[in-house]
């Protein structure tokens, strides 16, 4: 017989192979079933946030501490990293200045994290990024780049109702229905396959884009690749040695680590050069295969 945990352990290396392998042999479909993450994200939140003691919520010090960090850590690495190549430090930069990932509590919930932690620090960490992103984008040479309070709105318009939905349904059904959100509290599985879900379509959707890239780019494509390996590594590492400093330790390795590279895609596309999304579509593989080892650690 097959045990809820041991159904969880191979869950996740299950979702990154056949999201490789989706995205090699149908990558239209893959684009096209995307459009469905972001209700995916808003449902594991849901689920997430019925288990959260808003009086938990804090904006200091840990949350306070990694957003310094991330803010940081990014110009600095684009600064290094601009004489051998812009190209290659836009690449650390949007890898370091990106947003957590919205799913990011959901992981934290499934690891035995402390969820109000990661949320708190989602929570600023957007409101931050969208304030910050502006000011610092022409020094990371971003083009088209339009008024600060524009630029601020677009990112908000697109984030900001994810978080806060889900959040806000979580607090209205814990008021009215106590059968509702034991269901949702109790219902801690079903995020965990609809992460899975998530990552499959994640993982074929960052196949897609770098199977795309034209052969000759492949020397570009790996130095990208590498680019957002040391910096996954390097905020999951600094991202758990602010946590043992906090003794929040998953929370902290989350919110630094995961981030939302629907989004940093996004900006990519649009401010930057087209081609960090290569290292960003391979930043999400190197995050995902993180959290799957470490969720496959703990199940086992």
């Amino acid at each position: 017989m097959v045990t809820t945990s041991k159904l969880k352990s191979i869950v996740m290396p299950i979702a990154l192979v056949v999201g490789i392998f989706l995205g090699l042999i149908i990558p239209k479909a893959v684009i096209a079933a995307n459009v469905v993450i972001p209700y995916l994200i808003g449902l594991m939140l849901l689920f997430t946030y019925s288990k959260l003691n808003f009086r938990e919520l804090s904006i200091v010090p840990m949350p306070l501490t990694l957003i310094i960090i991330q803010v940081g850590a990014a110009v600095v690495a684009y600064f290094a990293l601009y004489k051998w190549s812009p190209l290659f430090a836009q690449q650390a930069f949007i890898c370091l200045l990106c947003p957590v990932a919205t799913s990011a509590p959901v992981t934290t919930n499934i690891l035995g994290g402390n969820t109000a932690s990661v949320v708190s620090y989602t929570l600023l960490c957007y409101f931050v990024i969208a304030l910050v992103f502006p000011l610092l984008l022409p020094l990371a040479g971003g083009v088209g780049v339009g008024t600060f309070l524009a630029t601020s709105l677009v990112i908000a318009k697109r984030i900001m109702p994810l978080i806060f939905l889900p959040l806000l349904v979580a607090v209205f059904v814990r008021k009215i229905s106590y059968k509702v959100n034991s269901f949702l509290i109790n219902g801690q599985n079903i995020a965990f396959y609809l992460w899975g879900l998530t990552l499959t379509l994640v993982i074929g959707r960052a196949t897609t884009y770098v199977v795309q890239q034209p052969s000759n780019f492949i020397p570009i494509e790996i130095g990208l690749a590498l680019i957002a390996l040391v910096a996954c590594l390097l905020q999951f590492a600094i991202g758990r040695e602010v946590g043992l400093h906090y003794k929040d330790v998953i929370a902290a390795t989350q919110g630094l680590g995961q981030k939302n590279i629907a989004l940093a895609m996004w900006i990519g596309f649009t401010y930057l050069n087209p081609l960090v999304s290569v290292g960003l579509a391979a930043y999400s593989i190197w995050q995902n295969i993180i959290n799957s080892a470490q969720i496959y650690h703990k199940t086992k």
